[in-house]
């Protein structure tokens, strides 16, 4: 049955999304309103016109909660009115359950989270985080529930004291959705220390356009160095440290490498310490956020892929150099091992281990053939596994098969 048929009507509420959207869910959110499932985006961002016009795509303003006390209180004021409009006894529910509910936040704060919501329906409601689904825990009682578990708030989030509310909400909102998402069998393994039911879930892996990032039809840069490039958020459990000593002992074994970094993050300034502590300025180019089409330039004139993350569920962005040709080395985080074999489309390491980074690379390094080799590879991997058509399929006959 075609995709569009089986959507059949769905009307899908994204809930608790900021804006812009991470990419992998604008991605999303296109692949279902271009097979006829209507996607309301609840959001406290204002989506520019290019979004506005999307065809069964349309926007839920969620009031944030910041400003002075006076005008958060008149705001809650404003939607208590226009939601007691659209549905006076579903107001009062929505108060009643504030009330009864135990949270860090304060009463007013969480009904007026609520207040949007009331008096429209939904088929499905979808919980891109896992913390959205806690923060918003009285809505999975209007419409049956998905929830995505998707790396760090499952495997990371949970052993932060500071973040216990975290935990402790991960079985409550389990118990509630009619089913679990997960990005990998090893976040699923994970999720269910948390309480989750392993029969309400379903695992559909992360997935990119291979029309999009593909090899590039040119010959790659010969200039003599070994490009490595790297791309995602500058943060603590990406491991760039280890990435960098990896560099580090290649540059002192005489590869002319140069390694690229694409993104930022919070830890922007730890980073360039690192490259100048380690003096590898000459070696590395840090080329902080670029647009998609730059990413695409850099990964189609690189010669291999490297993931030094501490935390992941599956990467997009080895995804995305796997779908250009680049042979991967990955540590074994997460889900990674469920993306690349080892000796296939790459090598896979244990996190932390430089040594074993570096001697991955040297051997690419070494031999062009093996880089072909497992560059050809890993795109057929995405070809078969991981295409972004078959992805928004899967999650068209998830909703359908709750709603």
């Amino acid at each position: 049955m075609a995709a569009a048929a089986r959507s059949g009507g769905l009307h899908v509420l994204f809930a608790g999304v900021k804006w812009p959207p991470e990419t992998f869910l604008a991605r999303l959110m296109r692949g279902l309103t271009e097979r006829g499932v209507h996607v309301t985006v609840a959001t406290p961002g204002r989506p520019d016109a290019a979004w506005r016009v999307v065809p069964n795509l349309d926007v839920l303003t969620t009031p944030g909660w910041s400003g002075s006390a006076a005008s958060r209180l008149a705001r809650a004021g404003s939607e208590t009115v226009a939601a007691a409009v659209r549905s006076l006894p579903e107001t009062r529910r929505a108060f009643r359950l504030v009330r009864e509910t135990r949270s860090e936040t304060s009463a007013t704060e969480r009904f007026s989270r609520l207040l949007p919501f009331v008096g429209r329906r939904w088929d499905v409601i979808y919980f891109p985080w896992n913390a959205t689904a806690i923060f918003y825990l009285p809505l999975m009682d209007k419409a049956p529930s998905i929830i995505s578990c998707r790396g760090a708030q499952i495997n990371v989030s949970p052993h932060n004291p500071q973040r216990a509310w975290l935990r402790d909400g991960l079985a409550p909102t389990f118990r509630k959705a009619a089913a679990v998402h997960c990005v990998s069998e090893a976040i699923r393994e994970e999720a269910a220390q948390y309480g989750l039911d392993r029969s309400k879930s379903v695992v559909i892996r992360p997935a990119v356009d291979p029309e999009l990032f593909r090899p590039t039809e040119g010959p790659r840069p010969d200039d003599g160095r070994f490009r490595v490039i790297t791309t995602g958020s500058v943060i603590w459990r990406k491991g760039y440290e280890y990435a960098l000593a990896a560099v580090c002992d290649l540059v002192d074994r005489g590869v002319p490498v140069q390694f690229e970094i694409i993104g930022r993050g919070d830890e922007d300034q730890r980073l360039l310490y690192t490259i100048h502590d380690m003096k590898l300025g000459d070696h590395v180019i840090w080329h902080g956020a670029l647009s998609p089409a730059g990413v695409l330039e850099r990964l189609q004139a690189a010669d291999a892929f490297l993931l030094s993350s501490l935390s992941e569920g599956i990467s997009n962005a080895v995804l995305e150099g796997m779908a250009c040709g680049l042979p991967v080395v990955t540590t074994n985080a997460g889900g990674m091992a469920e993306a690349v074999s080892d000796g296939v489309e790459g090598f896979v390491v244990p996190t932390r281990d430089a040594t074993a980074m570096s001697a991955a690379l040297l051997e690419l390094w070494r031999r062009p053939d093996l880089r072909r080799q497992m560059g050809a590879a890993g795109r057929q991997r995405v070809l078969r596994d991981f295409r972004l058509s078959d992805q928004a399929d899967a999650f068209v006959d998830l909703f359908r098969s709750v709603a």
